[in-house]
């Protein structure tokens, strides 16, 4: 019964740190749209290109594996791959 229960108190933790989570995903999603908002501001396309780019490289840094996601989301948009309900890449 006493691993039970320690499998009890262990999901609890892990519940919690969910909850925690999802405020933190609230709280990206919120500061993400104020900065998309940001960007719409800016009068200068090459800004604005410059800033998304920037924005990009700072999120990937060197992470190989989100670097390699970021590529093939990028390549799925060019070819309008995201827009096929059938594609999956």
């Amino acid at each position: 019964m006493d691993e039970f229960e320690e499998y009890i108190e262990i999901y609890e933790v892990e519940e919690d740190e969910f909850e925690e989570d999802d405020e933190r995903l609230a709280e990206i999603y919120r500061l993400f749209v104020k900065l998309l908002n940001q960007l719409e501001n800016l009068k200068s396309f090459e800004l604005k290109e410059a800033a998304s780019l920037m924005m990009i490289k700072e999120l990937v840094n060197d992470d190989k594996v989100l670097a390699g996601l970021a590529t093939k989301m990028l390549q799925d948009m060019i070819y309008n791959l995201d827009e096929d309900s059938t594609y999956s890449s």
